[in-house]
């Protein structure tokens, strides 16, 4: 149905015997829903249960008990095989198959559903343009003459190749150094708005997580949800002392990379060309904050038609982190397995 969740987890629990015959919960009862053409990010501490949790989704690990439902279909009733044709599944170290190009790679599962040759030709082609691959310089490579963040761009474009519903992603940019790992983020963000693609994506990155997702579930041992909300929710209001923990010591800054300037947090208004280039409402807090460093004054901020509204002093930066972090209601942030999707990406 148009309504159902893109995944569902209902009730899911995974146990595992040790070698004592003793049974230890990896996942313990999760109740989890990920919205159609969202990004929902699981984040957490090492063994928390969050990839045991995404390769449930595709049967890598088949669940103890509970349902997981795939566009309302009960996963666990379909061939494995075939659903993992279904969904596209990208990790860490992309797993590529090195004695084929390129091309060959991408190609692989439209091989396996049975996709002639002129049409996989040709969406080998569109999905390497989308990576910023050009295929007359990249489709006939191997693996190995790529760099690390390549051969994760060739991942995502096989895992794209036959429009699967939903992408799996389990630490997909963790082997890329820095900055190649926040190009890779960005790149796929723009990826994920022109496809409209459902994304659960795993990491341990806290930052990762706010910059990419729509929501993010906060996961403790046991896969425990300990908040579930969009990621400017997560860092100004924590809701488990876990959680503010994850967020840690880097909160201010998190603060100025997702909170935006509204017009309640605006001094008066000073005439354009004093204090420096003007600032538009809406701009992110970090901009606002590195246009007050390089001003000698207040900075004007102008609204969508052009006017000045008011300006940009240090107190405008105070107000609005104070706003963010204001206490709400306290149903606002609890894990609620039919929550609506969080505030878009920044």
């Amino acid at each position: 149905m148009a309504d159902d969740p893109a995944i569902a987890f209902e009730h899911v629990s995974k146990s595992y015997a040790s070698g004592r015959g003793e049974s230890g919960a990896a996942v313990d009862d999760l109740s989890l829903a990920v919205q159609p053409h969202e990004v929902l990010v699981l984040v957490g501490p090492s063994g928390c249960g969050k990839t045991t949790t995404l390769r449930m989704a595709n049967r890598l690990v088949e669940p103890t008990s509970g349902r997981i439902l795939l566009q309302g279909e009960d996963v666990t009733t379909v061939d494995p095989v075939g659903l993992r044709r279904r969904m596209g599944y990208v990790i860490q170290n992309v797993g590529l198959f090195p004695h084929r190009t390129v091309a060959q790679n991408v190609a692989t599962v439209p091989g396996l559903v049975g996709w002639d040759r002129k049409r996989t030709a040709a969406r080998v082609e569109e999905l390497l343009d989308l990576v910023g691959l050009p295929p007359d310089r990249y489709a006939r490579r191997f693996p190995h003459e790529l760099s690390g963040g390549e051969r994760q761009r060739v991942g995502v474009a096989r895992a794209l190749a036959t429009d699967p519903p939903v992408l799996l992603m389990d630490e997909p940019f963790g082997a890329v150094d820095p900055v190649g790992r926040r190009r890779l983020q960005t790149e796929f963000a723009k990826i994920q708005r022109t496809l409209g693609i459902t994304v659960m994506l795993v990491t341990h990155d806290i930052d990762e997580a706010v910059r990419m997702a729509d929501r993010v579930a906060v996961l403790s041992p046991g896969a425990h949800i300990e908040q579930l909300a969009s990621p400017l929710d997560i860092v100004a209001r924590p809701a488990t002392p876990a959680v503010a923990d994850l967020v840690g010591r880097g909160r201010t800054a998190r603060l100025l990379a997702l909170g935006r300037l509204e017009p309640a947090d605006l001094d008066p208004g000073v005439q354009d060309g004093t204090g420096g280039t003007p600032l538009q409402v809406g701009a992110e807090l970090g901009d606002v904050l590195s246009a007050l460093v390089g001003a000698d004054g207040p900075v004007p901020v102008h609204d969508d038609q052009g006017r000045v509204v008011g300006s940009a002093t240090p107190a405008t930066v105070v107000r609005a982190l104070d706003r963010l972090t204001e206490p709400e209601d306290e149903t606002h942030a609890t894990a609620d397995v039919d929550a609506p999707v969080g505030t878009l990406r920044t």
